[in-house]
This record gives C-alpha cells, sequence and structure tokens, in this order.
C-alpha cells in the first residue's frame, strides 16, 4: 500500500497479568548500540520545543481548514450525516437512539456527560460518591460479551474497541453491541469516556500533534501489550474510530519501541502464566501514573504479527506498519482504515486533501465510501456494512468490498478489506 504521505483526495476477563518490572534492565535497553528499526515512523519522543509545538499546532490548524473545505459546505452533516437520516425511527444500534424519551434516564446522563467539563482521571477517595461520575470520567477497560452473551468464545482471539470523542459509557456500549452482533465475538472496551467537548479535543490535540501520553494512551497500552504477549492468543483485533485511532496510533508507536528493544538485547520473553479473570463489583481504576517502557519486557516480532488493526475515520497524522513501508514481505501489524468522503473528521488523516504537505502518513490499505457523508460509528460505517457484506447467518462477507472502494487501486495488496472476513463469527484464511 502506497503511503499517505502522496497527495491523495482525502473490568474484563483474560486480560493476563504478564507484565514484569524490569527497572534493572533500563541502561542495557537504552544504550547507543540499540537500532532504531521504526525510527523514520515513531522514534521521536512527545514534543517538548517551543518550536515543535508552534510547529505542530501549525500544521492542525492547516490540516482543519484543509478539511473543512467540503461541498457543500455542510459541515453538521459531515458529522452528524444527512438531516432527513436524524429523523426516527433509527437502525437498532445506531448512535441516534441515545436520545430516546423512553429511556430519559439514560438520554439525561448522556447530556450531562457530554456537556459538563470533566477530569479524565479517578475520582478522590475523601470526594462525595455522589459527583463520581459527574467530574471525573477516567478511561475504563470493560468487556461486552458476543452475541449470545458469552464472554468465552473465540478464547484464542482478544478483540478491542476504542471509543472516539463525546462519547459516554452508554454510547460505547451501543458501540461495542453493534460490533459483538456483526462479528460475533466478545469486546473489550478501551472506554475512553467524554469530558466534553472541549477537553475531548484537546486531548486529540495533544495524541495527534505532539504524541503526547494521554490519559487514555495510559490505559489502552497495557491492556493491549497483555494480549499480544498472551501466549493464548493467536490474534489481536483492534477497532478504533475518530479519537480511538490517535490512540491507537500512539499505542503502536511504544509497541514499536519495545520490539526494537527485543532485537536488540536478543533476549527471549519469559513464559507468561495463563490468563486469570478478574471481575468485581467495585469499580478497579486504572493505574494513572507515568507510562514508563522499561515496566515492559521487550516485545517479540512474533507477537507483534499477531496485531490486526482496523481503523473507522483515521484522524491520527500518522499511523504505519513497524519499520515503514516495505514491499515484499508481510508488513507488520496488519492496518486496515475507513473513511467516507465527506466526513470532516476522515478528512483530517486518511483521506486528508493536502497529505504530504501537512506531514501525514497513513500506511495500509485505505478503503473510502464515495459521496458518504457522516462520521458516527454504527450509523454511517457499520451499518452500511452490514446491508452491504452481511448474509443471514452465512460466515464472512460477499465477497466484495461494496460500500467501499480501495484508494490506490493499483496496489499490490488486495481490494477486499481483511474485516469483513470476520463476519458473523467468520475467520480469514490466512
Amino acid at each position: 500500500m502506497r503511503s499517505a504521505t502522496t497527495p491523495t483526495a482525502g473490568s474484563g476477563p483474560n486480560l493476563p497479568a504478564t507484565r514484569i518490572r524490569a527497572k534493572a534492565g533500563k541502561a542495557a535497553a537504552r544504550t547507543a548500540a540499540e537500532p532504531s528499526l521504526s525510527t523514520e515512523y515513531l522514534g521521536e519522543e512527545p514534543s517538548s520545543s517551543l518550536g515543535d509545538v508552534e510547529r505542530g499546532v501549525r500544521e492542525l490548524v492547516g490540516t482543519v481548514l484543509d478539511a473543512a473545505r467540503i461541498s457543500p459546505p455542510a459541515l453538521v452533516s459531515s458529522v452528524l450525516g444527512p438531516p432527513w437520516t436524524w429523523i426516527p425511527p433509527h437502525e437498532r444500534y445506531s448512535e441516534f437512539k441515545i436520545l430516546d424519551l423512553w429511556r430519559l434516564r439514560r438520554t439525561v446522563r448522556f447530556l450531562i456527560n457530554a456537556g459538563v467539563p470533566s477530569l479524565p482521571m479517578a475520582p478522590p477517595s475523601l470526594g462525595p460518591p455522589l459527583l463520581d461520575n459527574l467530574f471525573w470520567h477516567p478511561t475504563r477497560v470493560l468487556q461486552r460479551p458476543d452475541h449470545n452473551g458469552c464472554c468465552t468464545s473465540f478464547p484464542d482471539e482478544q478483540w478491542f474497541f476504542v471509543n472516539g470523542i463525546l462519547t459516554d459509557d452508554n454510547v460505547a456500549q451501543i458501540n461495542a453491541a453493534c460490533l459483538a452482533d456483526l462479528f460475533h465475538r466478545p469486546i473489550t472496551l478501551i472506554q475512553n469516556s467524554t469530558d466534553a467537548i472541549l477537553i475531548d479535543l484537546l486531548q486529540c490535540a495533544l495524541g495527534r500533534s505532539l504524541h503526547d501520553s494521554t490519559e487514555p494512551l495510559k490505559v489502552a497500552f497495557p491492556a493491549i501489550y497483555d494480549a499480544l504477549v498472551d501466549p493464548h492468543k493467536r490474534r489481536v483485533v483492534v477497532v478504533c474510530h475518530s479519537q480511538g485511532t490517535i490512540i491507537m496510533a500512539n499505542v503502536l508507536r511504544w509497541l514499536y519501541r519495545l520490539v526494537d528493544r527485543h532485537r536488540a538485547l536478543h533476549r527471549p520473553r519469559p513464559t507468561a502464566t495463563a490468563s486469570t479473570g478478574f471481575a468485581p463489583p467495585e469499580p478497579v481504576f486504572p493505574d494513572l501514573g507515568p507510562l514508563d517502557l522499561d515496566d515492559f519486557e521487550p516485545l517479540d516480532p512474533a507477537d507483534l504479527g499477531k496485531l490486526e488493526v482496523y481503523a473507522f475515520a483515521t484522524c491520527a497524522q500518522r499511523m504505519g506498519f513497524y519499520g515503514g513501508p516495505r514491499r515484499g514481505a508481510r508488513r507488520l501489524p496488519w492496518i486496515e482504515h475507513y473513511g467516507n468522503t465527506n466526513d470532516i473528521v476522515a478528512r483530517l488523516g486518511m483521506l486528508a486533501p493536502r497529505a504530504e504537505r501537512r506531514q501525514i502518513s497513513i500506511e495500509g490499505p485505505r478503503f473510502e465510501r464515495p459521496g458518504a457523508w457522516g462520521h458516527l460509528l454504527n450509523a454511517h460505517y457499520l451499518t452500511p456494512i452490514r446491508e452491504c457484506q452481511k448474509r443471514g447467518h452465512r460466515r464472512g462477507g460477499s465477497g466484495s468490498a461494496d460500500p467501499f472502494v480501495l484508494v490506490d487501486a493499483d496496489d499490490d495488496r488486495s481490494a477486499i478489506p481483511r474485516l469483513f472476513a470476520y463476519l458473523n463469527g467468520g475467520t480469514p484464511d490466512a
């Protein structure tokens, strides 16, 4: 797949506790002899100098202005879809159903979560519990069973979902339910709860342009790392949407550094212990201390080969393969991108009008739904996939890329998305 640096039109079970403290190996892991195989793409540290910050802000503003040049200039429709689709009745898993007079309590809770600014951290122990869910919204790792209510189907796979902005726990559960119904898998949610629009956008800016270690990254990285090093897992699949693609791009950044260290040290990873489950009713808030790679064992490239990333409305500035683009051998991990032509968020990344000028690099097959409007995961992406690809109870897709087309049709990668092979519990051939 040609890189998008060329101008384009565009609390769950089975998370193994295998992370091993390796403070004694700091010096060895940071030696000058360590090869930086992924430096071209991900070797830099978060931007800290004033010049880097200014450059990042300038590129971000320019990218937003480019993305907003949609004809007709219907910016609201670029997010919510055409106005006539806002009117009930809605498809079963549509995000519009969060505004439901028959479920008034859930509706009010969403409006409060999306409208009242909060902090992305665990509530203080001395605070009143009544306010815990109002002013503190930490990212949580939650489990959603499959379409049959089972959490143990496909035990050799681990499926994650990383959501986007303005998503509280109710909307995230609607998204996860749609994924479980489509693919017949239990879903582990990396539930990045909304902190209101301004704070959500600030998190996006920090993660996208400055590669800052934001709170959702500190939760997502250990969970995905643990699944990769679990010897019982053959596939680790991450579905991410909107801000979730920024989070996942930074997760890849950290994973690639661990693969570099593994190749530098040439030492085997200790055998992981069997997975253990936990599901206490009392909330278990994640550790949001500094994320230090020296707390994690180097990552075997074979474990990175388990990872598959399916990104919807990719708005990251950079997301690529380990070691950069190469032809011939399979590039790791597997990455696919999906975007609607008139989705303003997708036009910030995978479908950016002037990607090269804005220093945007998106690697992996990019599938575009021509002429389509809207940004919502279920209503504007998963529902069209269901309508075009799902065939009763038959496993796998229809054998086509509908309703998407491959942006670079002359690329050596398949023009049919690998993701579609998972429909109805199907499995890709390789």
